[in-house]
């Protein structure tokens, strides 16, 4: 049989040997491979809860985080209307300047027509006074430091505690605003009303503020009891067993792909959470004075957990984006050729430059610099003070770069050396011809 005839043979020979050890690879099931997929559905089911969890006991129980987070509250129009509603009000009500004027002239008859318009400047007085202090610089001072002293008192509130500025009473977080009170008391005697000293401060129940207002929010004290100790290592521990499952299994691409889509989906489960959430809020306290101050003071303090999932929307794109590209798939073989093929070309052509003998050198080394990037750009992530999508974003950018930078100078670097060898073999057969 010519050669000719056995090559069609022996190449459709070796297509249904590779086709049958794919079909081989696809059927088989063993424990390793069973392991990975029960790790990745684990930290699959917990990552929402992990991420929930973390943002909750980063925002409630760190104090500089805290006040970060419901600083933007001090600023807000909604915010500082119900506040200052509530404080004018009150000190409308026991000033009662009405009478007090009224008493005040009570021995001048014919000026007893002026006391409605005295008594109405008066409570006008006190309502620009409280709305200057709202949008003063010093109110922002006053919100930062009633709220170092509310995150204190929010966290003794989950312990289960009853006092302090903010409390967990009855399904309902309550912000007491007794120390605003005094400030405007002091504000309105400098001004000239010195009877507003004599001014008591309203007893709790006439200065609170109900911020938020749940059913749900009494199981948070539960919750707080149990999961507190673990809570800021849970989000560790899944985007350990993540890792796990891609490190245990037999096609790391596919697992990767499958772990970014798991990420995915605890994204939006977490980010549907946080809308039904609201929408539950926002109904316990519709047709209230503080429904508009409640939908604010919602959406501000849940900004943080906004951002983490946003950060992880865009983490699960790109673990989906680098598992397709590593993966078998036609496409991403195509794909993966077409690359190199860029790169292989753009290093020879810099093969005769100054470039070669670097080339060669990362060549020679191109494992080292491929961890070192990898190792580089995790350790960005894990060190931010703050870890959001942008960053993700640009650092797997940056690292895709290096990456390439990588390829191309071991592309020039083999080049180089490939036409050394070339350059020294036509050397040896021109010695050898001449002899």
């Amino acid at each position: 049989m010519s050669s000719d005839a056995s090559t069609p043979d022996v190449e459709a020979l070796q297509a249904r040997i590779a086709e049958l050890e794919a079909k081989k690879d696809r059927r088989r099931f063993d424990g390793r491979g069973f392991s990975a997929w029960v790790v990745v559905v684990v930290a699959a089911l917990l990552f929402p809860l992990a991420l929930t969890s973390f943002w909750a006991q980063r925002t409630l129980t760190d104090t500089e985080r805290f006040v970060a987070t419901v600083a933007p509250l001090a600023e807000d129009p909604v915010i500082q209307k119900a506040v200052g509603d509530k404080v004018s009000s009150e000190l409308i009500v026991r000033l009662d300047a009405q009478a007090r004027v009224e008493d005040l002239l009570a021995e001048y008859p014919r000026l007893a027509a002026l006391s409605g318009p005295i008594a109405s400047g008066v409570n006008s007085l006190v309502e620009r006074t409280v709305n200057e202090i709202l949008a003063s610089d010093q109110f922002d001072d006053v919100w930062v430091a009633i709220n170092e002293k509310a995150q204190e008192a929010l966290v003794a509130a989950l312990e289960g505690k009853e006092d302090g500025a903010v409390t967990i009473t009855n399904g309902q977080v309550v912000l007491d605003t007794g120390d605003l009170f005094v400030i405007v008391k002091q504000r309105l005697v400098d001004r000239g009303l010195s009877f507003a000293a004599n001014i008591p401060v309203p007893p709790a129940a006439d200065r609170q503020i109900v911020l938020l207002e749940s059913e749900e929010l009494a199981r948070a004290q539960f919750f707080y009891a149990i999961g507190q100790p673990v809570a800021q290592w849970l989000i560790y521990a899944v985007l350990l067993l993540f890792v796990g499952a891609v490190l245990l299994a037999r096609n790391r691409p596919r697992m990767t792909v499958a772990v970014g889509v798991a990420v995915l989906l605890g994204a939006v489960a977490v980010r549907l959470g946080l809308v039904a959430g609201q929408n539950q809020v926002s109904l316990s306290l519709q047709d209230t004075p503080f429904a508009l101050a409640e939908r604010a003071f919602f959406t501000i303090l849940t900004a943080f957990l906004v951002d983490a999932v946003r950060t992880a929307f865009v983490l699960g794109l790109i673990l989906v984006a680098v598992g397709w590209y590593l993966g078998r798939s036609s496409a991403a073989t195509r794909l993966r050729s077409g690359v190199s093929g860029v790169l292989t070309g753009a290093g020879d052509r810099a093969a005769e430059g100054p470039l070669a003998e670097v080339g060669a050198f990362v060549g020679r080394t191109r494992t080292v610099w491929r961890v070192l990037v990898v190792a580089i750009a995790v350790g960005v992530v894990l060190l931010s003070n703050q870890v959001t999508g942008s960053l993700l974003l640009w650092t797997a950018v940056l690292a895709i770069l290096a990456l390439a930078v990588i390829e191309f100078l071991t592309a020039a670097g083999r080049s180089s050396t490939d036409d050394d060898a070339t350059e020294a073999r036509v050397a040896a057969e021109s010695a050898s011809v001449a002899d």
